[in-house]
């Protein structure tokens, strides 16, 4: 095979200052399945020409196991590559544009951004609190989404994001729960759904995770911190006490003290504000920390709040 590529009987027909074309880059894979691996170097040395073709595919060679199969893998994606940059080039010359004109750069950042707009976040809900349309679920009632198949109270805070009543969810797919271990947790996993969304729904819901609504009457206090004049409630939702679940609420004892993280503001999301007449009456307040309680039949009680008192400004 080395002989093939004798310089004699390919210069004889190069004229003087032109280029000699051993072998079309974009066959060049063609050339290198023929060849044995030992035959590679012999080849490559019969001349200068033959090293520039052939310097490449042999330093891939080297670099990969001796299993043809991944050989011809690697140079078969490495090849493409030089075929491409030779295109490039080929570009470049007709249209009269730079280098830097030509350069991969735009497309890598086009690439990325393309990712980042398809990446999709992933959660699991119950199905039967939804109503299912056309790209968007609806929370027939107040529910939770997910990061598996537990039932919600067996979950921590950073497990699970809360969704009151009458919330429309953008989604981009919607499918069946297929994951084994998942499965295999109770009865009810197959009531359950994976729903596919974008980043920002998701990172709306948890920054809303301290959030809650009172009945400002049953209060005093418009700082940062807040103090019931009355047995009350702290609820996710402006809807009427007697229209939650137990979940979504925590009863506060008159004459405890809650710690917020800005002053208590009017209710300005458009799934609360138009739940019924005395919505006007409420307040939205962000806790500084998380609620703590106990449990008193099916309901939680008020106690206090987690973290240090150095977080709630106590000293």
């Amino acid at each position: 095979m080395a002989a093939l590529l004798e310089p004699s009987s390919g210069e004889r027909f190069a004229s003087k200052g032109s280029k000699l074309l051993l072998w079309p880059q974009g066959d060049l894979l063609r050339l290198v399945q023929l060849l044995d691996a030992r035959e590679m170097a012999p080849a490559s040395a019969a001349c200068k020409t033959a090293r520039e073709h052939l310097q490449v595919p042999i330093r891939h060679i080297r670099d990969v196991a001796a299993d043809s199969a991944e050989q011809a893998h690697v140079l078969d994606m490495n090849l493409a590559v030089e075929a491409l940059d030779e295109l490039v080039d080929q570009a470049r010359q007709v249209t009269g544009a730079s280098k830097d004109d030509c350069l991969w750069q735009s497309s890598w950042e086009k690439l990325r951004k393309l990712e980042t707009s398809l990446y999709m976040e992933m959660r699991y809900v119950y199905g039967l609190d939804w109503e299912m349309k056309p790209g968007k679920l609806v929370s027939k009632k107040g529910t939770w989404m997910k990061t598996n198949t537990c039932f919600s109270w067996e979950l921590k805070d950073g497990e699970k994001l809360y969704l009151p009543q009458g919330v429309v969810m953008p989604v981009m797919q919607i499918g069946k729960v297929v994951d084994d271990m998942e499965l295999k947790r109770h009865d009810w996993v197959v009531q359950h759904l994976r729903v596919w969304m974008k980043p920002a729904i998701v990172h709306t819901l948890e920054a809303r995770r301290n959030v809650w609504f009172v009945y400002f009457p049953h209060w005093d206090g418009t700082g940062l911190a807040i103090t019931a004049l009355a047995d009350t409630w702290l609820k996710r939702t402006t809807q009427m006490s007697g229209e939650l679940q137990p979940f979504e609420m925590i009863y506060v004892p008159k004459g405890l003290q809650v710690h917020l993280a800005q002053p208590p503001s009017p209710v300005d999301e458009e799934w609360e504000k138009f739940r019924h007449q005395h919505v006007h009456m409420h307040r939205k307040v962000t806790l500084v920390a998380p609620p703590l309680t106990v449990k008193h039949d099916q309901y939680d009680i008020y106690i206090g709040q987690g973290e240090s008192k150095a977080a709630l400004g106590l000293r």
